[in-house]
């Protein structure tokens, strides 16, 4: 009985500790955000693009990104929800990069659990649901390849956070249908076209990723007829919609008006850039990659070992958008964002399937590693 209440005890304790790292953490976050003021293209966002005069409403937005559109470059949706932020002011544009950043976490959390090989997760992990969002916003923020620039400054956040939740909810829409005993969320035929655009013409790399990802879904669905009537409809839909918005992001007008300011990385051959990459997935993507290292020998310790559909779709989204980079001229630290998003959930998924205690015992120690390690990031963002 002793034992009993002892370990009991060391849960809550440790529950408590979590929770309350987690609290700092989102604290923290908003005075981080805080730190950064609006800078840079931040203030040419702030004006009607075309007529250079401050924002003053909801049709200087679409104005500024119908010319955006033609003369600057094909992210209309995400620039306009920048727009919107930009006009709202400093302090709630810190409201809501956090609020997004936390909810991005959610969605994490929620995937994770999704593609994991556990299904009874509550009763094979008793602190999830204290550790794992707390683990998804740790990991979020740890292995951010560009804290400060991908979800600090404005035009940054809205660019990947914002773009990253809608292309993960798209995400989690697909990769539901794995599940034949899981029913189609209310509505999914309406909410699916308007979601499906916006997933494709957000990032040049992550929107062509999630149309690829859905598609293959669908078509082994209908290859193994596992899916008739309205969700084939919606899941067809989302696949044409994500596509629509890819094109339309990719080959807008004002891609091809750039394209005389990047005439000398065009230029660059097809082994430059691999080699390209191949540095930036160094500089960028290995502190996720170590985690992901990991939580695969964690899981093929303590489990079957086994990967699930849902885990090899979303390493496949990965290794799409970092391979769509290769159209680049340049492959900047900040286009990783996403690729890392995903690599993260993977990561997580692995260590909620882990059986073993020991494997329990390593993600309540890598959550509060991860959130002490978050925090530390975000306090020397704030004393810069």
């Amino acid at each position: 009985m002793k034992d009993i209440a002892a370990e009991k005890s060391n849960k809550n304790s440790a529950a408590i500790a979590i929770v309350l790292l987690s609290v700092a953490a989102v604290c923290m976050l908003f005075f981080a955000n805080i730190s950064v003021p609006f800078m840079m293209d931040d203030f040419w966002y702030s004006t009607n693009l075309e007529t250079g005069e401050t924002l003053s409403g909801f049709g200087d937005v679409i104005e500024s990104q119908i010319w955006h559109y033609l003369n600057w470059g094909g992210r209309s949706i995400t620039h306009a929800f920048l727009q919107l932020s930009l006009m709202s002011g400093e302090r709630c544009a810190d409201v809501i990069n956090t609020v997004m950043t936390v909810v991005l976490a959610l969605e994490m959390s929620f995937m994770a659990k999704l593609v994991s090989s556990k299904k009874d997760t509550e009763k094979s992990l008793g602190l999830e649901k204290a550790v794992l969002p707390s683990l998804m916003l740790g990991l979020l923020i740890a292995c951010c390849p560009n804290f400060r620039m991908s979800m600090l400054w404005q035009a940054g956040c809205a660019n990947y956070v914002y773009s990253s939740v809608w292309i993960l909810a798209f995400f989690i829409v697909y990769i539901r249908t794995l599940d034949s005993e899981k029913k189609d969320l209310p509505l999914t035929e309406l909410f699916i076209i308007p979601l499906a655009l916006i997933t494709g013409w957000s990032t040049e790399n992550m929107g062509p990723s999630a149309f690829l990802i859905s598609a293959a879904i669908t078509y082994s669905a209908v290859k193994k007829d596992t899916v008739k009537g309205r969700r084939l409809l919606w899941m067809a839909e989302g696949v044409l919609f994500a596509l629509a918005g890819s094109v339309i992001c990719i080959l807008a007008p004002g891609n091809f008006v750039r394209k005389s300011d990047s005439a000398d990385d065009l230029a660059l051959t097809v082994p430059d850039r691999l080699l390209q990459m191949l540095k930036g997935a160094g500089l960028y993507l290995f502190p996720v990659l170590i985690i992901l290292a990991v939580s695969v020998v964690l899981y093929k310790k303590y489990s079957d070992g086994k990967f699930t559909k849902g885990f090899i779709y979303l390493i496949a989204g990965a290794v799409l958008s970092y391979g769509a980079m290769i159209a680049s001229p340049h492959y900047p630290d900040r286009a990783a964002f996403g690729t890392c998003v995903l690599i993260e959930v993977c990561a997580a998924s692995l260590l909620i399937g882990a059986d073993d205690k020991s494997g329990k015992k390593a993600i309540n120690i890598l959550g509060i590693f991860l959130l002490t390690a978050s925090i530390l990031v975000m306090y020397s963002v704030i004393t810069l």
